[in-house]
């Protein structure tokens, strides 16, 4: 069911709360948790009640609970990352979803976005981007991630704020992650947070 059908059945600020989504049907809400849903401005119980029951109707429901819940613009962002990742051929697919889930566990407090048309992790400002090529995975750890780990990127084609990957070698998970967690002090220190604890 198109949403702009249901539409009449919410407030006009509901409608406003689910246009920001970028949806086009009703069964697509079925993607969110019930708390996140909630958790729009202009979604009040009335809006989510009719919501709800109009999923029901289909054979849906909202997904997760008020426990696991995943912020909506975190879902979307994860969603347009997955969209992008999937424009790629199989190999690059997997080399991108090894370097994404590099980053994520050695920044697990970054959120996901898409900064420069590229994928980005963000803490308290831009943290690192990536990139598929037809022959290599871009890097983008900021000039002082470079600076940092000059030594050990030597190996690779490098710039002041980027490195690459080459498709035909496995990805330096260990340099990775020791430039991610460094990009991450770093930017927890320009913020006033206090540093990690995590295990190096």
């Amino acid at each position: 069911m198109k949403l702009e059908d249901f539409y009449p059945k919410l407030s006009a600020p509901a409608r406003r709360a689910l246009q920001s989504l970028g949806l086009s049907h009703v069964e697509d809400l079925a993607r969110f948790d019930r708390a996140a849903i909630a958790a729009l401005h202009g979604i009040g119980p009335n809006a989510l009640k009719v919501i709800e029951a109009e999923l029901v109707s289909l054979g849906l429901g909202l997904g997760g609970s008020a426990a696991t819940a995943v912020p909506v613009h975190m879902q979307r962002e994860a969603n347009v990352i997955d969209e992008y990742i999937a424009r790629f051929s199989p190999q690059i697919q997997e080399k991108l979803s090894e370097i994404r889930r590099i980053i994520r566990e050695a920044a697990p407090d970054a959120k996901e976005k898409l900064s420069y048309q590229i994928p980005t992790f963000d803490l308290f400002g831009n943290l690192v981007h990536f990139a598929g090529y037809d022959h290599h995975i871009g890097f983008y750890p900021g000039s002082s991630g470079i600076a940092r780990f000059r030594d050990e990127i030597a190996m690779y084609k490098n710039a002041r704020g980027s490195v690459q990957f080459p498709l035909d070698r496995p990805l330096p998970a260990k340099l990775i992650r020791k430039i991610v967690l460094f990009r991450a002090e770093e930017n927890r220190g320009k913020a006033g947070k206090p540093k990690s604890k995590r295990k190096r």
